[in-house]
């Protein structure tokens, strides 16, 4: 029998597990340059900065910097470069750029490193023009398995990656991977079937709240990068003062609960929105259930603090199946590079250096 080989998107996802593994064994590489560089003074802020992923990774992180005493603040690069004024010389900040050449991160670096503040690049690679400017940095190491893949295993590293710098800071131990890695093992062995026959819908709105509001910027940005589906992301409440009045009823509604309490309001929605005959799919764990959602992917419990490292798979396979069922290709993404004007335009919006480069 011929085995088929996984398409490198599905590769991409299928990898995160064995890749949190090998990451335990630099985790305190990264806790120690944490202790070394990113130690607030008396008084002193943790900011992270980017666009994006990274952004999306430190909001995701906030929870367990928090829970380790830190003053973590995740900030937009354009808001960085606007507010880097009023740095205080006790802050300490992480730029997150994976190619190091995103244009509003590299000011927000230049805007940091004019204050006199303590900047650390996070990047995957030399770090680009990001590199140059921060400090101190330290890379990712992670090859890609194909050129223009959107962000997976490069999320869950920059997460992972950020939650090690964190514990550093603040003089904790890295977090246990071991619950976030069987977590992922089973999203793996248990999205497929539970997107069986799914309907393309008309959009998708993914919902959570607390820190894992960053999980449902990351989920609905698939979306956007490999679907021509609309989609949207929002806090559970505000969804229901504001973008609940114009969604159509044949939207997909995914909801994310990581926690007893977040997933009781989760619950209660998917009930409500069941009234409509909305489809609402629930992302928890045996711990946290949304008892009422229309679909689940039930995850091995997985404490709330780490629960992005896992919640992130279900998104980003569900994202790849939508794709193909919409007849687009995940692993290549030519709709976006198809419409030339458009992502010329996304250049000199976002990386004006990288225009006429194909990049």
């Amino acid at each position: 029998m011929t085995m088929m080989t996984p398409s490198p998107m599905r590769a991409d996802i299928a990898r995160q597990p064995d890749m949190l593994a090998a990451f335990a064994a630099r985790a305190e590489g990264f806790a120690a340059l944490g202790r070394k560089v990113l130690a607030p003074s008396d008084g002193g802020r943790l900011w992270i900065t980017g666009c994006g992923d990274g952004l999306f990774a430190a909001i995701a992180a906030s929870r367990w910097a928090t829970e380790c005493g830190l003053d973590w603040r995740p900030i937009g690069a354009m808001d960085m470069v606007l507010a880097a004024n009023r740095l205080r010389p006790s802050d300490r900040v992480i730029a997150i750029s994976m190619s190091g050449n995103v244009d509003r991160t590299v000011e927000a670096a230049r805007a940091v490193a004019a204050a006199g503040v303590t900047m650390l690049a996070l990047v995957n690679g030399n770090g680009g023009r990001l590199g140059e400017i921060a400090g101190a940095k330290i890379s990712l190491d992670l090859a890609d398995i194909a050129p223009f893949l959107c962000g997976t295993a490069s999320y869950t590293a920059t997460l992972t990656a950020l939650l090690a710098l964190a514990a550093g800071a603040a003089s904790c131990n890295p977090p246990d991977l071991a619950a976030p890695i069987a977590a992922q093992r089973a999203a793996l062995a248990a999205s497929d079937g539970a997107f069986a026959g799914l309907a393309v819908p008309t959009g998708v709105r993914v919902l959570s709240a607390g820190n894992d509001i960053g999980t449902a910027q990351y989920g609905s940005a698939k979306f956007v990068e490999l679907t021509r589906i609309p989609a949207w992301s929002g806090e559970l409440e505000e969804f229901a003062h504001s973008q609940y009045w114009a969604m159509p009823t044949q939207d997909l509604v995914v909801v994310l609960a990581g926690d007893a309490a977040l997933a009781a309001y989760a619950d209660e929605s998917c009930a409500a929105l069941g009234e409509l005959g909305v489809a609402t799919l629930a992302i928890d764990t045996l711990s946290t259930p949304v008892v009422r959602a229309t679909r689940h992917i039930t995850l091995p419990d997985v404490p709330p603090s780490l629960f992005a490292l896992a919640a992130c798979v279900p998104l980003q396979i569900l994202a790849s199946t939508l794709a193909r069922a919409s007849g687009l290709d995940p692993d290549t993404r030519t709709h976006l590079k198809s419409d030339g004007q458009r992502f010329k335009v996304s250049r000199m919006l976002t990386r004006r250096s990288l225009l006429g480069t194909g990049a």
